[in-house]
């Protein structure tokens, strides 16, 4: 199984970890939704990069 590690860029802060071991994604109304043993919503963000090979999630602040 494949668990990614998700990443938030934005602005001068450049990239941060901010949830991993993610099973599942679900994108909708510009919220990301970690679902595996809790909930992590992210508002105001767009998916960049998926990148299985190397199991990161890559995801922008909205400007």
């Amino acid at each position: 199984m494949c668990l990614l590690k998700v990443y938030l860029e934005g602005g001068e802060s450049g990239r941060r970890l901010v949830t991993q071991d993610v099973a599942f994604v679900s994108e909708s109304d510009g919220e990301v939704k970690d679902i595996d043993l809790k909930e992590v919503v992210l508002k105001g963000v767009d998916i960049v990069l998926i990148d299985a090979l190397d199991s990161i999630l890559i995801l922008r602040e909205r400007t």
